[in-house]
């Protein structure tokens, strides 16, 4: 009886944290500028205190169990940080068997995000390397072990890479695009083994070529030379240097032709006045 009037005690307690979260939420959904309105529902949920960590917590594990992933997620996580009762609600919900699988990644997403690398990692391994879960399922755990390091993580992702031929060639895009997005060293030596097999059809080693054209299917885009002033203007460039020429050139030839009159001058001089005075 006791620890039931604690639980309503404890409920109630936690009902205003819950209609300020309502709120902080409908002003985000309302906002413009998704940036700035995650800066200020953060600021709001953790000026809530930590007596509203489990309130906050249970709000997230709610929005991700069904696997869509949250806008709002990012700013609760924020809020969450460095909160160590934040981690119970996110595990219980991750545990439950009616969390779907794409939500029990989501949710191990954030879970890694809050410093708890273990209490989903044997989950997530198992949905990994599951061949009858879906391709997207198994990309998206791998994707959580790849961020956690997880030395389990490249076999299950070789194995992906090794078996796509058997695999229709959408689900072959959907490997290498999510290799390209990952973007690791392994998922780099991945895309160059996708472009060395041969069995696999000429577009989907094209979508995994490195260059960044060639994995939309297109042509190689030529470079591009970024504008400089000196060759905006290339004529204007040698005429201001043929001017400086022409002025060097004046500048030493003039005194060169004077000092050769006023000497011709002097000499015609000196010959009038030896022949005067012969």
């Amino acid at each position: 009886m006791v620890s039931g009037i604690a639980v309503l005690v404890l409920l109630l307690a936690q009902d205003p944290f819950q209609n300020q979260i309502d709120e902080a939420l409908r002003q985000f959904q309302a906002a413009a500028e998704l940036d700035q309105a995650l800066t200020v529902l953060s600021s709001q949920l953790s000026s809530l205190g930590a007596q509203a960590t489990n309130p906050i917590a249970r709000r997230l594990a709610e929005d991700l169990r069904d696997g869509m992933t949250s806008a709002a997620a990012p700013a609760f996580i924020d809020a969450l940080v460095g909160r160590p009762d934040a981690l119970a609600p996110l595990q219980s919900a991750f545990r439950d068997a009616a969390t779907s699988v794409s939500g029990r990644i989501e949710l191990a997403a954030a879970l890694l995000q809050l410093d708890d690398a273990m209490s989903w990692r044997a989950g997530l391994l198992a949905i990994a390397s599951d061949d009858k879960s879906s391709l997207l399922d198994r990309l998206h755990a791998s994707r959580v072990l790849l961020e956690a390091e997880d030395t389990q993580a490249p076999p299950i992702l070789r194995k992906i890479v090794e078996e796509l031929p058997e695999r229709p060639e959408g689900e072959q895009r959907q490997v290498v695009e999510f290799l390209g997005a990952a973007n690791t060293p392994l998922t780099r030596d991945l895309l160059r083994a996708v472009v060395a097999d041969e069995r696999l059809p000429s577009g989907t080693r094209q979508a995994a070529h490195p260059a960044p054209a060639f994995r939309d299917g297109l042509e190689e885009p030529q470079q591009t030379i970024v504008d400089d002033p000196a060759r905006r203007s290339p004529g204007a460039a040698r005429a201001t240097v043929k001017k400086k020429e022409t002025a060097d050139s004046t500048f030493l030839t003039m005194p060169s032709i004077l000092a050769g009159g006023i000497t011709l001058v002097l000499l015609i001089l000196l010959g009038i006045e030896i022949l005067r005075k012969g």
